[in-house]
């Protein structure tokens, strides 16, 4: 028997141990995507058939299986399922129908996200998610794809990480469309918060149609554990941390039903009139006392997703899933290190009351990073002649996630 301080060593037994992933960047043959049309625009490095899921998810199911992981967070590619606007490609419908089918059959719970930065081409051109009238768009493709889908899924998130795509698309311009306007990412951040609130609304009357189990709904926030280097003043900081961990939350918080909190970034924040992030606030990082991860050179904080948890649970008393947490670790010399540190602070933010109900690691099998292409390495698998092939560092989370304590 175990003893009562084993016990509470434990994560709850139903604590979902899971990881995520995008289907443009594991998937090929999303030629229809905006994404596709900006690599070629820019130069950069193509998104090639090394992963293949689309045909190789049965491989990726039997390798969560093998990892002891209950959950498998993934996404509806919309350029797939509907490359042209309104006409619906069956093919690719099914092929997330039997995913999402066999994922259940293996005893893994199905998260399924709708909007993970990739667009088609054709809602590009319409203007995107900076055109308002394009939310009819996005709600059509929603009501398609849970018509089909919904009876098998309980987990829906609506939006990824609305802030960094808005940042990164109408800020800096490193995304598609590629704009520099302040004015143009407010819009589309308004415009993003109406079209997951119509989402909700639409997915529930769906399920309230056939009877089905209410679902749960929520958006992916990406937020920044913030610091200040201002000896003056922890107003820069708070102004940051309001407009991007909790303004968007603030506008939508009648209609989600988790947080879906993504974690990655614990950062310093300045004054900086010129800043590419934030009207007049940017951060940097904290030079003295983080390590960093290898090609991106992000700060590695664990204990930044204790804080983010509490301060998340404290601000809107839902559940909170860890939707993605990841390193990139081109050696898998930190990455062990990386999730028993996290998981650490996980179960402290859980022994003081904070319901996180399940984690997961970003990402299953190195995979395509957008504008850095393949160079960061965040999987707990790489692949060797089309097979994939587990590192040191996913063996330690299959332990962890087997016996629910670290």
């Amino acid at each position: 028997m175990n003893s009562n301080n084993d016990t509470k060593k434990n994560f709850p037994k139903d604590f979902l141990w899971g990881v995520s992933t995008s289907a443009y960047q594991i998937e090929s043959g999303n030629i229809n995507s905006n994404w596709t049309a900006w690599i070629e625009k820019k130069g950069l490095d193509k998104v090639t058939d090394t992963l293949n899921s689309n045909t190789q998810y049965t491989e990726d199911i039997k390798l969560i299986k093998s990892l002891n992981l209950n959950a498998y967070r993934l996404s509806i590619e919309w350029s797939r399922v509907e490359p042209q606007e309104g006409k619906w490609d069956i093919d690719s419908i099914n092929y997330y129908k039997d995913l999402i089918t066999k994922l259940q059959d293996a005893n893994i719970e199905p998260f399924v996200t709708l909007f993970h930065f990739s667009i088609p081409e054709w809602m590009q051109k319409k203007g995107g998610f900076k055109n308002s009238k394009n939310i009819r768009y996005y709600t059509r493709f929603v009501e398609f794809v849970v018509e089909n889908l919904g009876n098998k899924v309980k987990f829906w998130i609506t939006i990824n990480e609305p802030i960094l795509f808005g940042v990164l698309s109408y800020v800096s311009g490193e995304w598609p469309p590629g704009e520099k306007n302040y004015f143009a990412y407010f819009k589309v951040k308004r415009i993003l918060e109406r079209a997951h609130i119509e989402a909700y609304i639409k997915i529930n009357k769906i399920y309230k149609k056939y009877n089905w189990e209410k679902p749960k709904i929520s958006i992916a926030k990406n937020n920044i554990d913030a610091t200040t280097n201002d000896t003056f003043s922890e107003y820069p900081m708070k102004i940051y941390t309001f407009l991007w961990n909790y303004s968007f939350l603030d506008n939508i918080k009648k209609y989600i039903d988790f947080i879906g909190l993504n974690y990655y970034f614990h950062k310093k924040v300045k004054l900086n009139f010129l800043s590419k992030e934030m009207p007049l606030l940017e951060t940097i990082q904290d030079e003295n006392i983080n390590q960093k991860q290898d090609v991106l050179d992000w700060e590695i904080y664990p204990k930044g997703i204790y804080n983010l948890s509490t301060s998340l649970y404290k601000r809107y008393k839902k559940d909170i899933y860890i939707t993605e947490n990841g390193i990139s670790d081109t050696t898998d010399s930190k990455r062990s290190e990386f999730i028993i540190q996290h998981l650490n602070f996980i179960k402290k933010a859980i022994d003081e009351g904070i319901p996180i109900k399940g984690y997961f690691y970003w990402t299953l099998v190195d995979n395509f990073e957008w504008i850095w292409g393949y160079k960061p390495k965040f999987g707990l698998a790489y692949i060797d002649k089309g097979k994939r092939i587990l590192k040191n560092s996913a063996k330690t989370y299959a332990i962890i996630a087997k016996n629910r304590h670290i």
